[in-house]
């Protein structure tokens, strides 16, 4: 077995997202390139010993069997959950042993299954058991009419749903059903309403960066916080590079355009964008996804103290679906806006040096690809660990801002 795991594993990701619209949790799929250079209690307490309170929870989706089984036997760990597959009704021999020994030892476990077969397990031990659910097609026509008509629901509470593909089917589930928390956004329902004008900017970003100017926060906390939505990113660059503003150059950066605007037209700008900002919270995670990926791609990069190249790499990621929100083709979008030749190579071409941090992060986002990463940066030559590192640090920093 080595001593570096990380060379040896590939994951991928998905958000977790709870009441407040905000990332209370990421589902970590993990494959073993080989499952006897793995080690399940090394590798959880590597994540362990990564994560802290303040980070989302972990739940750690093993592709492999044999890990699972070992992951049980093990001193759990706080911020840590294991996800049991959906076995059907016939589990693998000794399976339900596993789990209820697991439970009597602290380990908190999230069991995949569709709605119509979960059961409420009872508390065995100072663990948790929650399920991971799934709705079958009539189970979501009466969970849908519950929520019209205010009648009984399907939906079991405290549980965490997946592939929720309606905008009123996920609220309920959150706001009526008081589920832990949604996996996969129904995104392309939410951002429907949005086909004529696109996607405004987020209200609740305005009133922050207001409230920085007021107190005169630093230069550095309001670019972080203009950054937080891609939208009043984009429209700031393309303010400050418009005729009317009447710059001498190019502004490529929200750091340039901060200095050209200065605190009082900033102000004033923002103001005038109030009226017509969105206080819509269901584009809650459509937006900080972006913000994710674009962590993602920076951690990726590891520039360092190089400020301006890690903005770069982070704003690439930011603007990469830019287009889900303005609902026209990425390239008309960013014709509006300077941007440096390596972001455009990537974002429009596929090419240039920043397409490969691009490319790993778009993939680390779906389960199908964690069979093809290990090939992908090896063509890449990128280092795999390299490439989890960066995963595990974005995820272990994040905090909630908005």
């Amino acid at each position: 077995m080595s001593l570096n795991l990380l060379e040896h594993v590939a994951f991928a990701y998905q958000p977790v997202w709870g009441a407040s619209r905000q990332l209370i949790g990421v589902r970590l799929r993990v494959r073993a390139l080989a499952p006897d250079s793995v080690d399940a209690a090394h590798l959880l307490e590597l994540l362990a010993n990564a994560w802290s309170g303040q980070a989302p929870f972990l739940l750690v989706s093993f592709v492999e069997q044999s890990l699972l089984r070992q992951a049980l036997v093990v001193t759990p760990h706080d911020h840590l959950w294991l996800e049991i597959p959906d076995f059907g009704d016939t589990p693998p021999p000794g399976l339900p042993e596993a789990l209820a020994r697991a439970q009597r030892m602290g380990h908190r476990l999230v069991q995949d299954a569709p709605l119509a077969r979960a059961r409420p397990t009872p508390a065995t031990g100072p663990g948790a058991h929650r399920h991971l659910l799934h709705l079958w097609p009539e189970q979501v026509t009466q969970a849908l009419q519950a929520a019209e008509q205010h009648g009984r629901s399907p939906l079991l509470t405290g549980q965490l749903y997946r592939d929720l593909n309606q905008r009123r089917l996920a609220v309920h589930a959150l706001d009526e059903r008081q589920a832990w928390g949604v996996l996969g956004w129904p995104e392309d329902d939410v951002l429907r309403e949005h086909q004529r004008h696109g996607v405004p900017v987020d209200k609740l970003t305005l009133v922050r960066v207001q409230q920085a100017l007021m107190r005169e926060a630093s230069m550095e906390v309001i670019e972080r916080l203009i950054h937080q939505d891609a939208v009043l990113t984009f429209r700031m660059l393309r303010l400050v590079n418009s005729p009317v503003f009447g710059a001498s150059r190019e502004v490529s950066t929200v750091r340039q355009a901060l200095m050209l605007l200065g605190q009082r037209r900033l102000r004033d700008w923002l103001l005038e964008l109030m009226p017509g900002a969105s206080a819509d919270r269901e584009l809650l995670p459509v937006r900080l996804a972006m913000v994710l990926r674009g962590s993602l791609m920076e951690h990726l990069m590891n520039a360092g103290v190089q400020h301006d190249l890690a903005t770069e790499i982070y704003v690439t990621g930011l603007f990469s679906r830019l287009d889900r929100l303005t609902h026209e083709p990425l390239a008309t979008t960013l014709r509006r806006v300077p941007l440096s030749e390596p972001m455009t190579d990537a974002l429009l071409r596929q090419t240039g040096p920043y397409f490969p941090y691009f490319d790993l992060a778009r993939r680390l986002e779906h389960d199908d690809e964690v069979q093809r990463l290990p090939a992908v940066c090896e063509a890449y030559g990128f280092p795999l660990e390299q490439l989890n590192r960066a995963l595990l640090r974005t995820l272990a920093q994040w905090r909630n801002s908005l």
